[in-house]
Formats: structure tokens, sequence, C-alpha cells
């Protein structure tokens, strides 16, 4: 016999003269070498027909949409090829899916109009993403661990706005396959309820009972 655990809450110098910077090491030294290897990485990814992870949306996201206020303006952040972004659009959302590569863009797009809608699909880094303040209704973030973006994510959102953020905790590399997936794309136990302190926790959920290990959770931001 096993038990089985869930968490669930209803209610984040001198001057000298230098030798100019070759190029490839500019690139190694501003980031512009990650970014390009970054874009390689997922366009290979995402090179298929078929699509990597389907057409479904997140089961998270499928349950709990309707924290979403009805045609609130919601930002899907690292989108991928579109899944949850066509889903919240062909239930009358205004999306934004923002992803780096313009494989998964192109793939979004087409999931779309198979459906026979629209939506604003960006490919762009979530750094180089230009949001503006208050400008969002909704902002999901599935499977996209980045600590550093978290400010932008709170200053986009709009005062009473809904966060909804899941990805895979630490525990997924006790999984076979899994062992070579880095520390810093993955959350801590628990990390999600104080990663974004200033927000509501409306909903988390941390269960260790299933094929993966996941924590999900839905905030929102304060009116004032």
């Amino acid at each position: 016999m096993f038990k089985t655990i869930a968490l669930i809450f209803f209610i984040s110098l001198p001057t000298f003269a230098r030798q100019a910077i070759s190029g490839n090491r500019y690139q190694l030294l501003s980031g512009v070498r990650k970014q390009k290897e970054s874009i390689q990485f997922w366009d290979k990814k995402f090179a298929g027909e078929d699509y990597l992870y389907g057409k479904a949306p997140a089961k998270f996201l499928a349950e709990n949409y309707g924290y979403i206020p009805l045609a609130s303006k919601v930002l899907d952040v690292g989108m991928g090829e579109g899944r949850n972004t066509v889903f919240l659009a062909r239930k009358g959302y205004n999306v934004t899916g923002v992803d780096i590569s313009a494989i998964a863009v192109r793939k979004a797009r087409r999931l779309a109009a198979e459906h026979g809608i629209r939506i604003n699909a960006v490919v762009s880094s979530m750094e180089d993403f230009k949001g503006e303040k208050s400008s969002f209704d909704a902002i999901l973030v599935f499977y996209y661990v980045d600590r550093e973006l978290n400010k932008k994510l709170i200053e986009w959102l709009k005062p009473g706005g809904i966060l909804i953020y899941e990805s895979h905790t630490k525990k997924q590399k006790t999984l076979a396959g899994n062992e070579k997936y880095e520390d810093k794309y993955l959350l801590k136990e628990l990390e999600l309820l104080s990663m974004f302190p200033d927000l509501r926790v409306l909903k988390f959920e941390e269960p260790l009972h299933r094929g993966e290990f996941t924590s999900s959770i839905i905030l929102q931001k304060p009116l004032r």
C-alpha cells in the first residue's frame, strides 16, 4: 500500500586600453549566443509535424480557467505550440501568446486556424518582450520557470488580475529520463506559495500521487 498525499488550498578603476572583443566572445558575454542557442534548441524541439505536448490544454487550466473573467485580456508566457492560448481563445478570451521559437509560433497559428480563430502570436524571448504595466487581466505561466521574470509578471498584471502558474518540482528528477533536468527550471517543494508574496492565493495543488510531480497555483493581484 502507498499513501496518497495532496496539498490543496482555496481561498508572486584606472583607465587602460583593452583589445577588441571577438565576435564570438561578445556574443557569449552579452547573452546573444545564449539566446541563439535557446532558439535553436526549441526550434529543433518543435520541428516535427506532431504537437510535442499535444493540442489539448493543460489539465489544470482546463479545470480552472473560470477564475479568469470572461473576455479578459490574457498573456500566455512561453506558449510553445499554443495549446493553452488556443484553448482560451476558443472560449472568447483575448489571448497573446509569446514564444522564442518561430516554429512553435507558426504551429500555434496553425492550431488556431484549425478551430477557425485567430490569436495574437508573438515571436520573442520573454526577456525582450515589451509588456505594458497593468495591461493584462490574466497571465498564464505553464512549465516556464524564470524567477527573474516574476517582477515583470506582477507589473504586467492589472489590479485584481489572475496569475495561473504550473511547473514541475524537483521531485521530477527522480523519474527515469528526467535526471538531467536543471534545478533552476524546477520548483522547490511549496515554493509557489512564497514566490509571489504580494498576491493572494486562490488555489494551490502539489500532488504526489500522479505519474509526474507538479506544483500549480492560482493567485490574484490586490486591487490596490
